[in-house]
């Protein structure tokens, strides 16, 4: 086995979602996998020992994923998973974890979660990555706020430039419903929900903009301390635009509630309209159905009425709140 090691795949993912101080702690530290002498399995326990100290559960850690340029060079070794990646490599999208031992960034990660993920668990990782929050190890972990890592243009960059890497081609299908800046899951689990198609049970809106700035007129000056405010997310279909606001548990706090009446009441002086989503829409099928009828409505959107598309919908509903729980997250107060 050659040194240096590329980590990829999976493992990447539980190294990106690892306690931040863990795995700083870890690129101080020398584990000697290029030692002499040693033979493949032992330096195998010595990188899952680097990944264990990164915070990651040994159960985790039953099989990694290690990536290869030439097929000659697979690693073949028990509890590796060995991916050959082929010439060309994308290196500034690879970085040193610890000495000897390297990983892919996450827009690179995004990539090849393509091959292992499903086709919602793959959107909602890119609006992570691309998004100011994060996930942690566990489902059951509340997410908290963490500046993106990456942006769509960012990978699509590393998209054109390498073609044939393993995801490519599901990936950019992926990034048609991803859009930057997502603050939390319920906004990312909305935002699947409004771009992907009727065929999959969403809404079938192409034009987000996720926590979009807006100015306010000189003449609101005096109704907000503020001079900009921040809509939760802004769909437009065929030049209507509409204002879309989420509530989360936190948001039946009393001084949250004032805060975002009068936020809202701004934005309507300046034209927009809005509609709110709340997390417990997500929890009933027929609230979740009339509250995507209403935003249809609003934007003079066809109707869909069949039970086919309602079934799909449901599901999409369903998988989209597998994984999170709103009254669980860390949420700031909006603008």
């Amino acid at each position: 086995m050659d040194t240096p090691v590329l980590i990829t795949h999976k493992t990447a993912w539980l190294v990106h979602h690892a306690p931040q101080d863990l795995v700083q702690a870890v690129a101080q530290h020398d584990y000697q996998i290029g030692a002499r002498g040693l033979s493949t399995q032992q330096r195998i326990t010595r990188i899952r020992q680097a990944l264990t100290d990164c915070g990651i559960p040994t159960s985790m850690l039953e099989t990694i994923d290690i990536s290869v340029i030439f097929a000659f060079e697979r690693i073949r070794a028990n509890g590796v998973n060995c991916h050959v990646l082929g010439q060309n490599l994308p290196y500034d999208h690879i970085d040193e974890l610890t000495p000897g031992i390297f990983i892919t960034d996450e827009a690179l990660t995004f990539v090849f979660a393509a091959e292992w993920m499903d086709r919602i668990e793959h959107l909602e990782y890119g609006y992570e990555v691309c998004g100011d929050y994060r996930m942690g190890l566990n489902p059951d972990d509340p997410y908290t706020e963490q500046p993106a890592t990456t942006s769509k243009d960012e990978i699509v960059e590393l998209l054109d430039r390498h073609p044939g890497k393993p995801g490519a081609t599901r990936a950019r299908l992926a990034l048609r419903h991803i859009y930057d800046h997502s603050a939390s899951p319920m906004e990312t689990a909305s935002a699947i929900a409004l771009s992907l198609p009727t065929s999959e049970g969403g809404v079938g809106i192409r034009g987000v903009e996720l926590n979009k700035p807006l100015e306010i007129p000189k003449r609101l000056w005096h109704c907000t301390k503020a001079r900009t405010l921040k809509i939760d997310a802004l769909i437009t279909y065929k030049r209507r635009e509409l204002g879309i606001e989420y509530k989360g548990g936190l948001h039946d706090e009393a001084e949250r509630k004032g805060a975002d009446a009068g936020r809202e009441a701004v934005l309507a002086q300046m034209g927009y309209r809005i509609v709110t989503l709340t997390s417990t829409q997500f929890a009933s099928q027929l609230a979740f159905h009339r509250a995507m009828n209403n935003i249809r409505e609003a934007l003079s959107m066809p109707r869909c009425v069949d039970a086919e598309y309602q079934r799909k919908q449901n599901e999409l509903r369903k998988v989209l709140i597998r994984n999170w729980k709103s009254d669980q997250a860390e949420e700031s107060p909006s603008e």
